[in-house]
């Protein structure tokens, strides 16, 4: 049975082609947005979280100097800020810490190279671990140790957009000033960009010192300096948080001048601001669904003035008003859902192209096709079907046979 309703509403549909395109086209819309939209969200999420799992993720902590709230009046006793001691102290205490490293942004500043070439650029002070905590890949040379911090040595490691902006790209063995110091390039970073994540300082257009070399001609970096940490697995943060807040209120005279964030707080924080933007976007290009289930009713009511005399001819070889009612609704949830199976082919092709070229300006994108948007997109469309042809459904199927073979 439910196959001859299906090849009647087919041959309903293919009569009046020009309107049931028009009627379907809202749905097709809005199930082709929820598909495009709900996929580009969840690739830059994708994306995002990909470039923040590659350093650490949820299992970076990082400690940074702030205004003290308490124990204001101690501050004169020693030195603001953390400090080099702070940072071997903490390792050396901490327990499920598997890297570390203490560094400072001093954010975009002029720079010439020995050929005499003006660049701006992030300079970032930071210790021997800095370089590998944040997974900052080498193409030519090495980085500079932690030995070479503690000797003040005037070395450096440059970023790749700066190597090409000073040295058209070979920067290794070259002399750079900046900030007073005149240091060797030994290092130069690969192209290595990391989308929508910022500490402070562009991955590509940066160039790297030593942490004591700055120090030297700019004391107060050291006041805002920052160590950041990782931990063996993201569950023992809380253990680390409580060690790590009970040493430094210790060693700063109970001064509270310091404050520690947590990075698997904010990814989960961040996952839930995704979640409900996904869900706003849901929202709003499911209001093109309604509409369009606005137009499957009003054709579905056209439908059935127009076959008045079919149902009182069907009633009256037998058809039941629950048969005649099961055909219309069946009509309905085929217009819409073909409407929903055409929006969701177009956008999972909408997503993959829009992905495509996305990819081609940043190769560190990662394209997906958000499954639930598809699921989401289908149901969505043929439960709009079932929901405005039911009143159209229930009228034809209450019809008098007798009165409907008269009209």
């Amino acid at each position: 049975m439910i196959w001859e309703y299906l090849r009647i509403a087919a041959r309903v549909l293919r009569a009046h082609k020009f309107r049931s395109a028009l009627t379907v086209l809202s749905i097709t819309i809005g199930a082709f947005s929820i598909v495009v939209m709900s996929s580009l969200a969840e690739s830059g999420l994708t994306t995002l979280r990909k470039g923040l799992e590659e350093i650490g993720g949820a299992r970076l902590l990082d400690v940074g100097a702030k205004k003290a709230e308490r124990g204001d009046a101690k501050r004169a006793s020693y030195f603001r800020g953390l400090t080099v001691e702070d940072r071997d102290h903490l390792i050396a205490t901490l327990p499920h810490v598997v890297g570390r490293a203490m560094w400072a942004s001093s954010w975009r500043k002029d720079m010439v190279a020995d050929t005499g070439r003006f660049a701006r650029a992030d300079l970032v002070a930071g210790d021997g671990g800095f370089l590998d905590l944040f997974k900052m890949r080498l193409e030519r040379g090495r980085g500079f140790t932690e030995d070479e911090n503690r000797q003040h040595a005037k070395v450096c490691v440059i970023g790749h957009k700066t190597a090409k902006n000073l040295f058209d790209g070979e920067a290794l063995g070259r002399w750079i000033t900046v900030r007073g110091i005149r240091c060797r390039v030994i290092g130069q970073l690969a192209d290595q960009p990391r989308w929508g994540i910022n500490f402070g300082f562009d991955w590509l257009d940066v160039l790297v010192v030593p942490l004591n070399t700055l120090a030297d001609v700019d004391p107060l970096v050291m006041q805002t300096a920052s160590i950041t940490m990782k931990t063996d697995d993201a569950a023992a943060n809380d253990i680390v948080k409580r060690i790590l807040n009970a040493l430094l209120v210790e060693r700063h005279h109970g001064v509270d001048d310091f404050e520690i964030w947590d990075f698997a707080t904010f990814m989960n924080k961040f996952d839930q601001v995704f979640a409900i933007m996904k869900a706003i976007v849901g929202f709003i290009a499911g209001i093109a669904l309604l509409v369009g289930g606005v137009g499957v009713m009003n054709m579905m009511l056209v439908s059935v003035s127009e076959r008045v005399r079919e149902i009182g001819i069907r009633k009256a070889l037998g058809a039941s008003p629950r048969d005649i009612a099961a055909q219309f609704l069946l009509e309905a949830v085929v217009l819409s859902g073909s409407g929903g199976l055409v929006g969701v082919s177009l956008g999972i092709g909408g997503a993959v192209l829009a992905g495509a070229i996305i990819s081609h300006f940043n190769h560190t994108w990662v394209p997906v096709v958000a499954k639930g948007a598809v699921i989401a997109a289908l149901s969505v469309s043929a439960g709009v079907g079932v929901l405005f042809g039911f009143f159209p459904a229930r009228r034809a199927g209450r019809l008098p046979a007798i009165e409907a073979m008269r009209r």
